[in-house]
């Protein structure tokens, strides 16, 4: 089973990395997909552009950085449900890479 942690912090990548993780699970369906939102990016989870990932594939998960959320004004309940707010994405993209998650920016 492969493993794949997906970065994104800039709001113009949101269409392509969900793309990108369609296409990966169309190729690899067992694998694991974790999301990890940050920086300008995180503002995207609250104006709805997650949504076609968020009901198509909610086998992935998607983390929001609470550092980022902080910067921008956002709390937990401006997120969308089934997102997991993270203490910080950075950490998070190293802690996934430990556990062998292979590393995507699109």
């Amino acid at each position: 089973m492969s493993k794949l942690v997906v970065h994104v912090d800039e709001p113009a990548k949101v269409g392509m990395a969900i793309g990108n993780v369609r296409n990966f699970l169309a190729l690899r369906a067992m694998s694991t997909v974790v999301i990890v939102v940050n920086g300008p990016a995180i503002t995207t989870l609250a104006d709805g552009k997650w949504a076609p990932l968020l009901t198509t594939l909610p086998q992935v998960e998607l983390d929001a950085c609470h550092n980022a959320m902080a910067s921008h004004q956002l709390t937990a309940a401006d997120l969308p449900a089934g997102v997991t707010v993270v203490p910080a994405g950075v950490v998070r993209l190293v802690e996934l890479q430990e556990q062998g998650y292979a590393y995507l920016k699109p």
